[in-house]
């Protein structure tokens, strides 16, 4: 014991000496209070540095004396730096706690208008964040409709074969039941809707953020399914300038641009992007399975900062792009002959906002955004011709207010859908939407393990009367591991022409009686989250969801109209009632991870004897296996669809399908090269049938269910110059 002791009184003697320290510290999980064995613990800028032992004890020697940072870092915990003054006033022994770090914690989201991290939020939110959007960019960067489809409880639905546009289809639901916002601005619904996700270039976005269930508590009209939110980069001291090529083995080009600086009080970011595609004839039945277009986007936003409490943001987003597409003769000679048929798109979008933020001395924020979108569109065939303009209008006034435990966000706002037909003048379709709301809503947080979000609005519209929409979501951490959310509302749904099966007979006979309804939705979630290490470098989180939504006099189109060419739009005698549940897994190893998810749907329609919503699969299962080296700058990964059988108009059901994907980036100095190829096994739905019928001249094109373009290979080139 006495020699212990004289050792002891030596090193101390010693450090005095040299001006040396010691530094001793047991290192814990915040949350379990359990050691961390092997934890790592540095001196700033150097090369000293230990590991804890199996009590999660740690001595740093050799510690100069005056203010220094020491770094203490875990795999799989979020890497704290303290700073000390040497030498210490005590020689106890400190107690360092390290937080889990899960990616998802810090991200902050904006779709709640609360603007918390999506750890403290009760809605259920999806968030692709801005490392898995440069990934799907690198990937494919000609617009969102990819970067979308690959996401949990999200569906792309092709709706014309003609034309190639798209929507989407959350838990099953028609597109038209979801709103897609950018930066909590409404641009793209109604007349622009089928074309939307196919003119938004993904180059400028920082995340994308989703929300499944009723939404209409939080942006009114059109969100029953949910709603999607793009949310766009912002400028900061340090430039970005990107150029990105793109080429597909099928004629396909894409072209972008982006540009972010900010100095003093002044910001820009500027998006610019070129596009085109060649008419392809892939199954030889002389009709195009891919059509040939040309678009150019513009997007300049501009940030001014009047002091630190003011913030201004103007932005403006325009697209020009003209689409053909029908028989391959007449596509690529441009014929007009009534003889050969063709359906030619040209379209013209712009869209401006702005947004004006203060931010008083107790965090609370006052919040002014209105917005102006017109959408052009004119629809051309040799048979008929049919175009108009949608106009809209938004005007937002909000306040957010921190005190205590709560986020609460009141406010109003006012919306505008206006579309005037120009031809053909028989069945007019012309509408005009005024609808005003005020919104109330409190992020909760009753305690550090149950938070609660409850809201109301109430919209009034000019000719449809009032709408009271109150919501409830609910979260309990049960541990820091492991969670649940519930959340429930009422939505709904102003009538308007514009659905899938009018965009497929492409508007020709479209009837919208004066005495349809609104449709009123009610929906309940339900999901649980768990999260793990299952090892020190292996990392486990699953998550279970469960839905429903049930839709009142939902507009339908009346069967027997479709017969005689005539799309008659009616009100359902009953409901539509989506539900079902979706399990997410993600399985991380160093930087390997498996990715799985399935859904199981069984959408129906009481009104029809109880029979399956058109075009919803049963049955979807999406996996994927990536491997990142940071440090050699590879990106590779495989991913592989299953889509069960879905059902038709006519009550048949279709087959179920495999679509396989394989991709690989590599990242050298500032360029990045990635390789893609999508459906590999190159499924067609005129492998199974023709997909065109009738008049040659006229034709009728069936339902989509399966890709038309088969395997698409591509090569992306991308150059970082910051």
């Amino acid at each position: 014991m006495k020699k212990i002791i004289l050792i002891s009184f030596l090193f101390t003697a010693l450090e005095i000496v040299y001006g040396q320290n010691t530094f001793r510290a047991f290192l814990k999980d915040k949350d379990t209070q359990k050691p961390l064995v092997f934890a790592n613990v540095i001196l700033k800028g150097t090369n000293n540095g230990v590991a804890s032992d199996k009590k999660g004890f740690v001595i740093l020697r050799n510690i100069p004396d005056g203010k220094q940072t020491i770094i203490f870092s875990y795999v799989g915990y979020r890497t704290e730096e303290k700073s000390f003054n040497f030498p210490l006033n005590s020689v106890d022994t400190l107690t360092i706690f390290l937080e889990k770090a899960f990616a998802l914690d810090e991200i902050l989201v904006y779709s709640t208008r609360t603007n918390n991290r999506i750890k403290e939020i009760p809605t259920r939110i999806e968030v692709l964040g801005e490392e898995e959007v440069n990934e799907e960019t690198a990937i494919n960067p000609g617009n969102i409709s990819k970067l979308l489809g690959e996401t949990s409880g999200v569906e792309i639905q092709h709706v014309s074969a003609v034309s190639g546009n798209v929507s989407f289809r959350i838990q099953g639901l028609p597109g038209k039941y979801t709103q897609l916002l950018q930066d909590g601005f409404p641009a793209y619904s109604g007349f622009s809707a089928e074309l939307s996700l196919l003119q938004i270039p993904p180059l400028n976005l920082k995340q994308v953020e989703i929300i499944r269930g009723s939404a209409s508590t939080l942006y009114g009209a059109d969100a029953i399914a949910g709603i999607i939110n793009l949310i766009t980069k912002k400028p900061s001291k340090k430039p970005m300038f990107s150029l990105l090529l793109n080429m597909t083995h099928k004629g396909g080009t894409d072209f972008s641009s982006y540009y972010a600086k900010k100095k003093n009080e002044f910001g820009i970011t500027v998006l610019a992007s070129i596009n085109t595609q060649k008419a392809m004839d892939i199954s030889g039945n002389s009709f195009t399975d891919i059509p040939r277009y040309r678009r150019a986007v513009f997007s300049p936003k501009i940030f001014y900062d009047v002091n630190k409490n003011n913030h201004l943001s103007i932005a403006f987003f325009g697209v020009v792009e003209n689409r053909i597409g029908g028989n391959i003769t007449a596509v690529e000679n441009e014929i007009s002959d009534s003889g050969l048929f063709y359906e030619k798109n040209d379209t013209k979008r712009f869209v401006g906002n702005l947004k004006y933020e203060n931010y008083n001395h107790s965090g609370n924020i006052f919040t002014f955004k209105a917005s102006y979108g017109n959408f052009e569109r004119k629809l051309k065939t040799n048979v008929n011709v049919f175009s108009g303009v949608g106009n809209n209008v938004f005007t937002e006034l909000s306040y957010l207010v921190n005190f205590r435990n709560h986020r609460v966000v009141g406010g109003l706002d006012f919306y505008w859908d206006y579309f005037k037909q120009f031809q053909p003048i028989i069945f007019s379709l012309s509408y005009e939407h005024k609808t005003g709301g005020i919104f109330l809503q409190d992020n909760w947080k009753i305690s550090n393990k149950m938070f609660m979000e409850p809201g109301v609005r109430y919209d009034y519209n000019f000719y449809e009367g009032g709408f009271l929409l109150p919501r409830l979501a609910l979260m309990y951490k049960f541990s820091s591991e492991f969670f649940m959310r519930m959340s429930t509302g009422l939505g709904y749904k102003l009538p308007t022409p514009f659905s899938d099966e009018a965009e497929r007979t492409r508007y020709q006979k479209v009837v919208m009686p004066s005495h349809l309804t609104v449709e009123k939705s009610k929906g309940i979630n339900l999901d649980f989250n768990y999260k793990t290490s299952l090892s020190h470098d292996l990392f486990l989180n699953i998550s279970q969801d469960f839905f429903v939504t049930d839709i009142a006099n939902p507009i339908i189109i009346n069967k027997d109209s479709l017969h005689t060419g005539v799309v008659y739009n009616e009100n359902a005698r009953g409901t539509i009632v989506s539900k079902g549940f979706n399990t997410n897994i993600r399985l991380s190893l160093d930087e390997l991870v498996l990715y799985v998810d399935y859904t199981f749907l069984d959408a129906r329609k009481t009104y029809a004897n109880n029979e399956p919503l058109e075009l919803t699969p049963r049955n979807k299962l999406t996996a994927t296996l990536a491997y990142e080296d940071e440090n050699e700058g590879w990106k590779t990964g495989i991913e592989a669809f299953y889509i069960g059988k879905q059902y038709l108009e006519n009550e048949k059901d279709t087959p179920d399908y495999w679509l396989l994907g394989a991709s690989i980036q590599k990242r050298i100095g500032h360029f990045t090269i990635a390789l893609n190829v999508e459906n590999i096994l190159d499924v067609r739905q005129t492998r199974y049938e023709n997909v065109v019928h009738g008049a040659s001249n006229n034709p009728v094109f069936s339902e989509l269910y399966a890709p038309l373009e088969g395997i698409v290979g591509n090569i992306v080139l991308k150059f970082d110059m910051y």
